[in-house]
């Protein structure tokens, strides 16, 4: 019985850019390790504000993500995380 080979998969070849940031592959960034997929959002805290949930969630075996995520559901009345 013939064994079949294994075809490979060329890319097209689009032009360089003239830049290493022109040239990184924006669309399949990353790896697929993470837990989970989700969207990522950022806002500003003061720095004693930053210090304090670092502390808080160190002091509490968890983290600041998670703390926040928590509390957005309990003012939005979407129940009490554990």
């Amino acid at each position: 019985m013939a064994i079949k080979k294994p075809t490979r998969r060329v890319m097209p070849v689009g032009e360089a850019s003239m830049t290493l940031m022109g040239n990184q592959d924006t669309r399949n960034k990353g790896d697929s390790t993470s837990r989970k997929k989700g969207e990522c959002i950022t806002f500003w805290v003061t720095e004693e504000q930053k210090q304090e949930m670092s502390t808080y969630a160190a002091e509490h075996n968890t983290t600041v993500s998670r703390i926040i995520i928590e509390g957005l559901e309990i003012r939005m009345g979407k129940g009490q995380s554990l």
